[in-house]
């Protein structure tokens, strides 16, 4: 499993969807999905940083 089906999966763990969870953390729904479908290493540190906090995740271990 990927990172990205790791943090798909946590999500969805918590919270009734994906766009919940990006209104709850205020990131936009189309930076969490294209961060999802593409490689994480691609984002912006600050957003991973953010859904990680959200997540109670280390995100080193993602």
């Amino acid at each position: 499993m990927n990172r990205e089906q790791k943090l798909r999966n946590l999500i969805l763990d918590r919270y009734t969807s994906l766009r919940q969870f990006a209104i709850e953390t205020d990131i936009p729904y189309s930076t969490l999905m294209t961060l999802l479908s593409r490689d994480i290493g691609g984002a912006s540190f600050d957003i991973v940083i953010l859904i990680c906090k959200k997540l109670d995740v280390d995100p080193f271990k993602i």
